[in-house]
């Protein structure tokens, strides 16, 4: 494990020349798995801690199975559309540019599990009176896993660079991955809900809600949460 963030932190002589050179792609492949599920790991447990151990080993649980299980999903397409639009990679090399990119994101928000932490212990108790706490914490951590998301995204966006590729081929070929991760990892973050919880009795603490496939996490923040913020800051 420390040898494999060591690499992460210097992936550009670690990493990138081995993946790029199609050399020891499975190595590079598991350490990043290893890296990524650790990193989701422990922020999905600060993530659910708000409603007690019992979310936090759940959103522990969860938070790593989201992106393991958007990566299996989309990385056939992702390949795919390389290959369509110019950027012939193997399926071992775009595993593993997707995996650096998540693994880069996952320690970035481990980094941050100290942080979050203090917010949300230092939050009152969930109950149906709090639903303001709960809105402003959901969207902390909304705001923390697009920000490392993002920097895990410039990463890839540098490592599709080095393929020396023209640039017209790489900037669709990064814009085609990223919409495909956003648009699945959205749908199967919110079927699986590693979030915060809710303040509703009518939803209590599940694995797997009843309702995982009704609506979608866009539509939450847009219709509920930010117009709540709104109506309470107006007040």
């Amino acid at each position: 494990m420390p040898e494999a963030v060591s690499d992460l932190l210097n992936w550009r002589t670690a990493i990138l020349a081995d993946v790029l050179g199609a050399r020891r792609l499975r190595t590079h492949v598991l350490n990043l798995l290893v890296v990524m599920v650790a990193g989701a790991a422990a922020y999905g447990a600060v993530l659910g801690m708000w409603h007690g151990p019992r979310l936090a080993l759940y959103c522990a649980i969860k938070f790593p199975l989201v992106l393991l299980l958007t990566t299996a999903v989309t990385i056939a397409f992702s390949w795919l559309a390389a290959t369509l639009l110019g950027l012939p990679l193997t399926a071992g090399q775009v595993i593993a540019l997707n995996l650096l990119a998540l693994a880069a994101a996952a320690t970035l928000l481990a980094s941050l599990v100290p942080i979050a932490w203090l917010f949300t212990y230092s939050a009152p108790p969930p109950t149906a009176a709090e639903r303001t706490t709960h809105n402003l914490l959901y969207l902390m951590h909304t705001g923390f896993v697009a920000g490392c998301g993002l920097a895990g995204m410039r990463l890839l966006w540098i490592a599709l660079e080095q393929t020396r590729r023209s640039r017209q081929v790489v900037v669709a070929v990064f814009l085609v991955w990223v919409a495909t991760y956003a648009l699945v990892g959205g749908e199967v973050a919110w079927a699986l809900r590693p979030f915060v919880g809710s303040v509703s009795k009518d939803y209590p603490v599940v694995f797997l809600r009843p309702d995982a496939l009704h609506g979608n996490v866009y539509e939450l923040i847009l219709t509920d949460i930010l117009p709540h913020l709104a109506g309470s800051a107006s007040k």
